[in-house]
């Protein structure tokens, strides 16, 4: 009898474990609200402005996903690495922090397919060394900077083979970095080193630029299929109606 009970226990948890995984888009419109984790380091996708808001493109993103859902936005900002514990272990609802394709991923959360292409893959240097970086030979001996966890430092470690990789926690610090002498150069997508540039003009861009194909992708809860293919669904919407160049001219050129 206790045999019995105890399986029938552990049917009824593995039930409710389901539902509860099934149910997480019906949780987030019941609660009125989607909870996303962000690094907001990573201008102009995410990044804390003047007052201390945290904007930029993704949040716009977030922001326009929330009202389809007929939700409020919540943004837990805490760094890349905190970001993809957090919707790996169900903490927040999504991870929106340019996070790139990464097939290890997938055993801890759901990926979505690419809502946008981050374009070029550059370096940045101090001024007027751009043009002694043509090719990855030169970064030989030379120590790059990249954020942990991103396509960034995927591309520094098989593309810059003779580089030492530095890895950072935030963008600002790589730049302080290159700033200060304690790193040759940072790797950055186009979108960030243009925004980058723009209040530094102590620094350039390498003419060296990576080998790149890819995007950014949203990061939901593992086993969370419903939610999932609601999201695609919205990023469908938004590459087919180009909403997300609209966000990135609003933020980088304020239209």
């Amino acid at each position: 009898m206790k045999k019995i009970f105890a399986l029938a226990l552990a049917m009824m948890l593995l039930m409710t474990c389901s539902v509860a995984l099934a149910d997480r888009l019906a949780d987030i419109q019941a609660a009125g609200k989607l909870v996303v984790a962000t690094s907001p380091d990573w201008p102009p996708y995410e990044y804390i402005d003047d007052d201390g808001n945290i904007v930029g493109t993704d949040i716009l993103m977030c922001e326009w996903m929330a009202e389809q859902l007929g939700v409020e936005l919540e943004i837990q900002p805490m760094n890349f690495d905190a970001c993809l514990a957090a919707v790996g272990q169900g903490d927040v609802d999504l991870m929106v922090a340019g996070l790139t394709y990464d097939e290890e991923r997938l055993t801890r959360m759901e990926l979505t397919g690419v809502y946008w292409n981050e374009g070029d893959q550059g370096l940045l240097v101090k001024k007027g060394e751009g043009a002694n970086y043509t090719a990855a030979a030169d970064f030989d001996g030379k120590v790059v900077a990249a954020q942990n966890g991103t396509n960034q430092q995927i591309m520094v470690e098989e593309q810059l083979t003779g580089a030492t990789l530095e890895l950072v926690t935030k963008i600002p610090d790589g730049v302080n970095m290159v700033k200060t002498g304690r790193v040759d150069a940072l790797a950055v997508p186009k979108t960030v080193y243009d925004s980058v540039l723009a209040e530094n003009d102590d620094l350039e861009v390498a003419t060296f630029a990576f080998d790149f194909e890819g995007g950014n992708y949203i990061a939901s809860v593992k086993g969370e299929d419903t939610l999932t293919a609601k999201i695609q669904e919205l990023i469908d919407q938004i590459n087919a109606e180009g909403l997300y160049q609209q966000w990135v001219d609003q933020i980088t050129l304020g239209k």
